[in-house]
């Protein structure tokens, strides 16, 4: 059973190590990251989305959105992240590809820390925008129900998108 595990994490890790990001989306390089780290690639794309989603794609305008000390497609606070993730300043956080694997980074975190204090499959995500703290109907927990209403919204588009394939 350990094995079944270990093997598909293995096998991501090789292909994240083959696979130049740079030919990839966005979409499938935060799949591909987060299936690698453990976090639910539906999570992750509904937090990029959160976050950043608002801002056109076109020439990399959501890599290099800076708002309140927050940066990139994942909105990494550098203030907080920056002497963990061994950064000598914030402008690394701007290239794409760091800022999806530091925004899944910090997704696993706080996962493995709060995911299973917290009822509900995505309460936890609150934490990833409010900090250690829940303040009762505050940013945090608006935050996990957008997260949530997106989680579904891309279920049911993915539903609609892939319907013939239901007979696998």
């Amino acid at each position: 059973m350990v094995a079944t595990a270990i093997v598909p994490t293995l096998l991501l890790q090789v292909l994240l190590r083959l696979f130049q990001p740079s030919t990839m989306s966005p979409e499938s390089e935060i799949v591909l990251v987060s299936l690698a780290r453990g976090v639910n690639p539906h999570l992750a794309l509904a937090i990029a989305q959160a976050e950043t989603g608002n801002i056109p794609e076109r020439e990399g305008r959501r890599d290099q959105i800076v708002s309140k000390g927050n940066y990139g497609r994942f909105q990494i606070n550098c203030t907080t992240w920056r002497r963990p993730m061994h950064l000598e300043s914030c402008k690394p956080l701007l290239d794409r590809h760091l800022n999806i694997r530091a925004g899944i980074a910090v997704l696993a975190y706080v996962q493995a820390i709060r995911s299973l204090s917290l009822d509900g499959p995505a309460d936890w995500v609150a934490h990833y925008n409010e900090g250690v703290v829940i303040s009762a109907g505050g940013p945090g927990e608006r935050y996990a129900h957008r997260v949530k209403f997106l989680m579904r919204r891309q279920r049911v588009q993915a539903e609609r998108r892939y319907k013939s394939f239901r007979s696998w």
